[in-house]
């Protein structure tokens, strides 16, 4: 008791006299904000991803503070659905020097809806979210109802975050799983079928009713099916061939038959290249000779790329009729901003900014070179086989335009040197992208597992690369419960020089 006291009251000296950290003004302060000219620029977003348990191991009050005290966090992106987080990480992966002992997650049962749900909204769709009965851990807790009044005393927002996942943990999922090319359902939903449209907007529709909430963010770590059938060669990477998918494709002038056999024949030649196959003229020349035959299977892949955005734009109309005020953006993961060609190139930010007020694009510089790595080696096992891994990685390279020292042929975590250039790099392309149309805030992550232990120093320089760069905020990655206090003071020291610029 005597430490944990020890450690509140340091903290709490700590808060006092940041700058960024005090949640009243003293009356000059006031004056002089009320005298600002209008012109002056909007205080850039500094946000933290975190799993809604967390919070309530550490105690909400503590945590905020902390949070305010290390980083400037001035706004909380917290799972009120954490399908596609990982809730069970290990003793080891998890922060140790946050005030409180890390609990073992794989040792209770933790739910994954953190939200009271209301039935009376779910009347157009037979989907469910988990039930959380009193067999769960924090089964009588109401976390965002919970969080308001510290929240707002400390000035900080709260967004609710859901990963989607394919939402294979919802009930009654079965009955919207896309279908593949061979007529098998899959175990991912269709973003076409409406059951599943109106299942999310009634998700939104519940928590901007039920919750006092600054905004949302939401997102899908799922690529299309011409990526997932390149990178996997999977039949059920070929879909979807459901009724409604077949329905729009008629209604956009493709096919059908022709895009079903194009992606049948894509498959079964990923397969054989995947099986140690070499076409007489090429991988690389086979593979454009059959997106030529069958020019139906772009047309399918932009289709779904519309069909996901129809999804988003569907919570970002519901959301603002509720609250009009409200902030609604979207995750793009760090396989959309760093490795998949086919993803940035179906659609930029600019044309996805009519139904996302933000881009948060995952720029994890730590683990960028390893995981460059694994996507790399994938399609060098099947369409860029001509080429061996270390040509594959040098035209990655060339093509987005990396610098070399990332260094993702040594499979290792990214160099500290490199690591700036990288988020400085991916930042500028994204808010270029963007054309002023959205506001782009990068994922800044560390302590993820295969990124090495970090330095605070190389955040620091991440974190003012990506304000150099034109972000405006950032939101400290991947998850509050593996960041340690070293590395988000580190962020915090960045903050503090940006705010005084």
């Amino acid at each position: 008791m005597t430490d944990r006291r020890e450690f509140l009251n340091s903290l709490a000296a700590m808060i006092a006299s940041a700058p960024f950290a005090t949640s009243r003004s003293s009356p000059a302060a006031v004056r002089s904000m009320q005298a600002a000219p209008r012109s002056s620029p909007v205080a850039p977003l500094i946000g933290v991803q975190m799993g809604a348990h967390t919070m309530l191991d550490e105690g909400i009050e503590p945590c905020l503070d902390f949070c305010r005290g290390t980083a400037g966090i001035d706004t909380l992106f917290t799972y009120s659905h954490a399908y596609g987080g990982d809730v069970r990480k290990p003793i080891e992966w998890l922060a140790t020097d946050h005030g409180k002992p890390p609990v073992d997650q794989r040792s209770r049962k933790l739910p994954q809806v953190y939200v009271k749900l209301h039935d009376q909204y779910y009347t157009d769709t037979s989907l469910r979210h988990q039930q959380v009965d009193s067999s769960f851990a924090y089964y009588n807790r109401d976390l965002f109802a919970e969080m308001r009044e510290p929240a707002t005393t400390r000035g900080m927002k709260i967004y609710a975050r859901i990963l989607e996942s394919g939402s294979r943990e919802v009930k009654n999922v079965e009955k919207v799983a896309t279908i593949d090319v061979n007529g098998k359902p899959t175990q991912t939903a269709c973003w076409n079928h409406p059951e599943y449209k109106a299942f999310w907007n009634a998700t939104v529709t519940d928590l901007f009713k039920s919750y006092d909430l600054d905004g949302f963010q939401w997102g899908a770590e799922r690529a299309s099916p011409l990526t997932r059938l390149i990178n996997g060669g999977t039949e059920a990477s070929a879909s979807c061939f459901c009724e409604f998918c077949l329905a729009r494709g008629k209604a956009h002038g493709i096919d059908t038959t022709r895009a079903r056999q194009g992606f049948g024949d894509m498959l079964a030649y990923v397969q054989a290249l995947r099986g140690g196959a070499r076409p007489p003229d090429g991988a690389y020349a086979e593979y454009f000779r059959i997106l030529m035959r069958y020019p139906e299977i772009l047309a399918w892949e932009y289709q779904y790329r519309l069909s996901r955005e129809e999804i988003m734009k569907g919570m970002y109309d519901t959301i603002k009729a509720i609250k009009p005020s409200a902030q609604v953006g979207w995750h793009v993961d760090h396989w959309a901003t760093s490795m998949d060609l086919i993803a940035r190139a179906a659609m930029s930010y600019a044309e996805m900014a009519p139904w996302g007020d933000y881009e948060k694009v995952v720029v994890y510089h730590a683990v960028t070179a390893p995981r460059m790595r694994s996507w790399i080696a994938s399609e060098q096992r099947s369409i860029l086989s001509d080429m061996s891994l270390e040509q594959a990685i040098d035209y990655h390279y060339e093509l987005w335009g990396y610098p070399r020292s990332i260094d993702a042929l040594g499979n290792k975590p990214t160099p500290p040197t490199a690591s700036p250039e990288y988020v400085y790099a991916e930042t500028k392309r994204s808010v270029a992208s963007a054309a002023g149309k959205t506001k782009i805030y990068p994922g800044i992550g560390f302590n993820l597992p295969g990124g090495g232990p970090d330095d605070p120093d190389a955040i620091y320089q991440c974190v003012m690369k990506a304000f150099e760069a034109g972000a405006a905020g950032i939101v400290v990655s991947r998850e509050y419960e593996e960041l340690t206090a070293r590395n988000l003071k580190g962020v915090g020291r960045a903050v503090r020089q940006v705010r005084k610029a």
